[in-house]
C-alpha cells in the first residue's frame, strides 16, 4: 500500500500503516478500515469508477454530531451507493499533532493510491469463494494458501475462525492476517471473518470485532451475494462455561441460544428461502464424530450442535464449511445426524468453491497446491 504526502516533510512517518480494507460489503454500501501511523483526522474520498477526481465525495465517521478525529483506528461507512457499480476511493488523512480545547494543531497530510471495488449485484449468479481457517498467526501460510487457490479469481474470502490463537497485542489480527490480505486483495474485495474459540482468549478479545465492524454491531449473520446465501454462525468456546481455563468471564450457552433464535428467523425470510445456493460457515463442525466423543468431552461444541443442528437441517442447507478440528475431513449427508454435506477443511488447506449453474463444486488443496479433494456435490 502506498501514500503520497500532501506537504510532508521527507522525515515524516505519518502512514496509513495497515489497510484499507473493505468489510461489509452489500448491494447499497461498504465499510473501509484503516489505521494511522499518529492520531488524525481522515476520511475517504469515493466515486464511481472512471469518474474524474474533482467527482469525489467525501465520507467521514461521525457520531452523535461530531466527526470522528483524535483517533488512529478508522471505520468509514459508505452508503447509498448503486447495485452492481464500480467505484474508486482512497484514503485522505491530517496528522494531529495537538488537540486543545480550543486550538487544534495539525501536521502532515497524505492520501493514499485510488482502489476499486464493487458493490454486490442483486442479479449476479452463483460465485467462486476463498475458505480457510485456523492459521494461528501464521501469515506466511495464508499467502500460500491464497496462491494454491489462485485467489486472482476469487469473487469472495472467508476466515472461518482461529486465525490467531489468542488476542493479547493489538497488532495480532493484522500481522496474522489482515495486512497479508490487504497485500493481495482486501482493498478491492471483502473478506468476512467467523470468529474461532481462540479469538475469544487473551486480555484484548473483546475487541476483536472492531476489526471487522457491521452495521448490526454482531459478529454472526448472514450475506446474501447474488443469489448465494452465507450464513456465518459464531459457536463460541469449546468448554464447559465453568471451566477453570475462562475464569467466569464467558457466557457463550446463552449466546449461542441467541444466536439459534435468530438463526429459525433467518431461514423463514423470503431472502433465504429464494437462493439458490445455501452455505453454512461456522468454526465448529456441526457434526462430532465417534472418535472425538470418545477422547474428548467438548460441552461448547456439543452445546452448538444440540442448538444450531435441527435448525439448519430443516433449512435445504447445501454445504457446512467449518474449522477447528486442524484435520481435513467430509462428512457425506446423513454421517452423523446432518442432513447436508460438511466440510472440516483444516489447517494446512484451504477451499476453492465454485457455485455455477445450480452445481456446486469443491476444491481443497494443501500449501503446495496439492489437490486433497475435488468434489460436486449438487
Amino acid at each position: 500500500m502506498s501514500s503520497s504526502f500532501l506537504g510532508a516533510s521527507a522525515q515524516s512517518l505519518f502512514k496509513v500503516n495497515h489497510g484499507p480494507y473493505l468489510q461489509e460489503v452489500t448491494r447499497d454500501g461498504a465499510t473501509i478500515v484503516f489505521t494511522t501511523s499518529q492520531k488524525a483526522f481522515s476520511w475517504i474520498e469515493l466515486k464511481e469508477h472512471g469518474a474524474v477526481e474533482t467527482e469525489a465525495v467525501k465520507h467521514f465517521s461521525s457520531k452523535d454530531g461530531l466527526k470522528e478525529a483524535w483517533n488512529t483506528f478508522n471505520a468509514v461507512r459508505v452508503e447509498d451507493l448503486k447495485p452492481g457499480t464500480s467505484y474508486d476511493y482512497r484514503v485522505v488523512s491530517k496528522e494531529m499533532r495537538s488537540f486543545e480545547p480550543y486550538k487544534v494543531v495539525f501536521g502532515d497530510s497524505l492520501a493514499t493510491e485510488w482502489h476499486t471495488f464493487s458493490t454486490v449485484n442483486p442479479k449476479k449468479q452463483g460465485g467462486t469463494f476463498f475458505i480457510t481457517s485456523d492459521m494461528h498467526f501464521d501469515a506466511v501460510k495464508l499467502e500460500k494458501l491464497l496462491h494454491a487457490a489462485a485467489y486472482q479469481t476469487c469473487d469472495a474470502f472467508f476466515y472461518v475462525g482461529d486465525m490467531t490463537s489468542y488476542i493479547a497485542e493489538p497488532e495480532a489480527p493484522f500481522t496474522s492476517f489482515i495486512d497479508t490480505s490487504v497485500k493481495l486483495f482486501a482493498s478491492s474485495i471483502p473478506f468476512e471473518v467467523v470468529r474461532g474459540n481462540h479469538e475469544t482468549r487473551g486480555n484484548l478479545a473483546r475487541t476483536y470485532s472492531s476489526y471487522f465492524p457491521k452495521r448490526d454491531g454482531k459478529i454472526y449473520g448472514s450475506y446474501l451475494l447474488g443469489d448465494v446465501m452465507i450464513v456465518m454462525l459464531d459457536s463460541g468456546e469449546d468448554k464447559a462455561e465453568n471451566h477453570w481455563v475462562y475464569a467466569g468471564l464467558t457466557d457463550y450457552d446463552a449466546y449461542r441460544t441467541e444466536q439459534a433464535e435468530w438463526l429459525k428467523k433467518l431461514v423463514k425470510t423470503e431472502a433465504y428461502k429464494k437462493a439458490k445456493y445455501r452455505i453454512v460457515l461456522s468454526h465448529f463442525p456441526m457434526v462430532m464424530g465417534q472418535e472425538w466423543k470418545d477422547e474428548h468431552a467438548w460441552y461448547g461444541w456439543e452445546d452448538a450442535i444440540r442448538k444450531f443442528l435441527p435448525v439448519l437441517n430443516k433449512a435445504k442447507v447445501d454445504l457446512m464449511v467449518s474449522g477447528h478440528t486442524h484435520r481435513f475431513f467430509f462428512h457425506e449427508r446423513n454421517a452423523d445426524g446432518n442432513a447436508f454435506p460438511v466440510l472440516e477443511q483444516g489447517a494446512d488447506s484451504a477451499v476453492r468453491l465454485e457455485l455455477h449453474d445450480g452445481k456446486i463444486w469443491f476444491k481443497v488443496v494443501d500449501v503446495d497446491g496439492k489437490v486433497l479433494l475435488e468434489m460436486n456435490i449438487s
